[in-house]
C-alpha cells in the first residue's frame, strides 16, 4: 500500500494528497509532527520535511517536486506537468512562483503565524509578520485574477499542478 507522510496544514502535503487523488492512486495517510524529529522519520526525509511519499514496491519519494513529478512521470493516465516542454516550462514557473513566493510573502506570514505556532508551541504570533500577508495579499490575488482573466487554466488550456499549487 502507497503511505504518505503528510501535515494537514501543510500546503506542500496538501498539493501530493490532491495529486494523488487526481491520477485516482490508493494511498494511506500518516501524519507526521515533523517537530518531534522522529529517528524513524528522518531516515525516510533526512530535511525532516513532509510530504514523504513511499510507493508500494518501496520506494521513498521526499521533496514535494520531486513527488509530484515521479507520479507525473509514471501514472500517465492524467498529466499535470503539461503535455509538451512549452507548456511544462509554463506550469513548472507558476507553481514555483505559488511554492515560493507566495508561500513566503503570503502564506507562511499567515498560516505559518496564526496556526503553526500555536500547534508547535514555537511562542505567540508575530503581528508585524501577520501584517505583511496582509499586505502582500492583493498583489498575489490581482496575479491570479490576471492570469484567470486570459487562459482557461491558470498555467493554458489544461488544469495541472499550478492549478492545485494555486488553490
Amino acid at each position: 500500500m502507497r503511505v504518505l507522510y503528510h501535515l494537514w496544514l501543510s500546503p506542500f502535503s496538501r498539493k501530493v494528497r490532491v495529486v494523488l487523488r487526481e491520477k485516482n492512486l490508493d494511498f494511506t495517510l500518516k501524519t507526521e509532527k515533523v517537530w518531534e524529529r522522529r529517528p524513524e522519520f528522518l531516515a525516510l526525509s533526512p530535511a525532516g520535511e513532509v510530504p514523504v511519499l513511499i510507493e508500494p514496491d518501496g520506494t521513498v519519494l521526499a521533496d514535494t517536486t520531486a513527488i509530484v513529478e515521479y507520479l507525473d512521470e509514471v501514472y500517465r493516465e492524467k498529466i499535470l506537468i503539461g503535455i509538451n516542454p512549452v507548456d511544462r516550462a509554463e506550469v513548472r514557473r507558476l507553481t514555483a512562483w505559488f511554492d515560493n513566493k507566495m508561500n513566503l510573502e503570503v502564506t507562511e506570514n499567515l498560516l505559518g503565524e496564526k496556526m503553526m505556532k500555536r500547534l508547535t508551541g514555537l511562542g505567540q504570533p508575530n503581528s508585524l509578520a501577520i501584517r505583511a500577508g496582509h499586505s502582500n495579499l492583493p498583489y498575489h490575488l490581482d496575479y491570479l485574477g490576471y492570469l484567470v482573466e486570459r487562459r482557461r487554466w491558470l498555467a493554458g488550456d489544461h488544469f495541472s499542478i499550478a492549478d492545485i499549487t494555486a488553490a
